[in-house]
């Protein structure tokens, strides 16, 4: 056939492929207007091999009842896979079934008789390339790299494929390949960014973005929570406003301070300093924990909604008391244990921890005691390190 693809058509295809990595939409979409423009039977995407034991990951164009049930019972296709002429095509290339074998010694193998005639397939063309994993390099060290292929298949009625579309889709490899790790590494980043997300969640820290003005970019749970309590902290517009003036000009100072780091040619590295302050709450509960940190911004890369700096808020109590169940837990230890052992680590004397608990400081020493046969040390700053290590492990 004739390949009949103007600007439009092609400005279409590209956007419809760079989308399915940067938005919700899926390779489904991009696929099924590649079938459309170029009369195909199917497009198939395969991000992830089957294999005996995995089904794999596959996108296919068209509609859920438009996609071939690849063999006439589960794991049928896995299980003729090595047969298939397609499989670990030479890299950035298009290749054809017919480059591969013989049209006559295809149509007798079973991989034809089994796979492909109940569906109709006749021609197939296909492109493999790789991505490559975290610490990998695509080019020579194979351990570490995983292939992508896409396989665009016809019937025998649609014809087979023109040099002339051949030349098409060599014109696409860098866009498929520039679209797929773009997909692939923005879900990781996302995994990653849940990840991050749950563990700050359970630390209950509020985490508050602001832009290059200061202004609220964004705030997590945990910070609206604290800041709607309007206890000594509190949203006032795009701002953190802290009741005590005195350590409101100095919280916004700091910000200030923060974000004048940032100068026309970026950041200046030396002068980056994440500032602390203390903010007393009129509830008479435990101050809450402020700490201002700039974030790495590329200034030409920047936007509107770029956050130049994150304000953490902890409450020291909900941290506590997090960290105590985690130590029970882990160690099952009891709830006067793991509160005692938390305050060492804290940086408390012995002395300190009986004053604060109203306890005897012979029964600090009896509860420490406990502490070490059930963790296994033997000194009280083995103990600290311990559980520094485990909260840091653990949260």
């Amino acid at each position: 056939m004739s390949l009949n693809i103007d600007n439009n058509t092609l400005s279409n295809l590209l956007y419809a492929l760079y989308g399915s990595a940067t938005t919700t939409n899926t390779n489904k979409y991009f696929l099924t207007q590649l079938k459309q423009q170029l009369n195909l039977l199917h497009a198939t995407l395969i991000t992830r091999p089957p294999t005996t034991t995995d089904s794999g990951l596959l996108f296919t164009s068209g509609d859920e009842a438009d996609i071939p049930v690849l063999g006439p019972e589960e794991g049928a296709y896995t299980s003729v896979y090595a047969q298939d002429p397609l499989v670990n095509l030479p890299l950035n290339q298009v290749v054809t079934i017919d480059d591969i074998i013989p049209r006559a010694q295809l149509l007798e193998s079973e991989f034809y008789q089994m796979m492909l005639k109940p569906h109709d397939i006749y021609y197939i063309a296909g492109i493999d390339w790789c991505f490559p994993k975290a610490g990998g390099d695509k080019f020579h060290n194979s351990s570490k790299t995983s292939r992508i292929s896409i396989r665009f298949v016809r019937t025998k009625e649609q014809g087979n494929f023109t040099e002339e579309e051949k030349a098409f889709f060599r014109l696409l490899i860098p866009h498929l390949q520039q679209s797929v790790s773009l997909g692939l590494q923005l879900r990781q980043l996302d995994s990653e960014r849940q990840i991050y997300a749950d563990s700050i969640s359970k630390r209950s820290i509020g985490m508050v973005t602001l832009d290059k003005n200061g202004n609220i970019l964004q705030l997590n749970t945990a910070a609206k929570h604290y800041l709607g309590e309007d206890d000594g902290l509190s949203q006032v517009q795009q701002h953190i406003k802290i009741e005590n003036l005195q350590l409101n000009d100095t919280l916004q100072q700091y910000i200030q301070d923060t974000l004048g780091t940032f100068t026309d040619n970026g950041r200046d590295n030396a002068r980056v300093l994440s500032q602390a302050i203390a903010v007393p709450r009129p509830s008479g509960k435990a101050d809450y924990q402020l700490v201002v940190k700039p974030l790495p911004v590329d200034d030409e890369d920047a936007s509107k909604v770029t956050p130049y700096l994150t304000v953490f808020i902890q409450d020291p109590k909900k941290n506590l008391e997090i960290s105590v169940r985690t130590l029970m837990n882990l160690y099952q230890l009891t709830l006067s244990e793991a509160t005692i052992a938390i305050l060492l680590a804290e940086g408390h004397t012995t002395d300190e921890v009986a004053e604060e608990l109203d306890i005897k400081k012979n029964t600090v020493r009896a509860h420490l005691r406990a502490m070490f046969a059930k963790t296994g040390v033997t000194q009280q700053s083995m103990l600290v390190s311990l559980v520094l290590t485990s909260l840091a492990s653990t949260q």
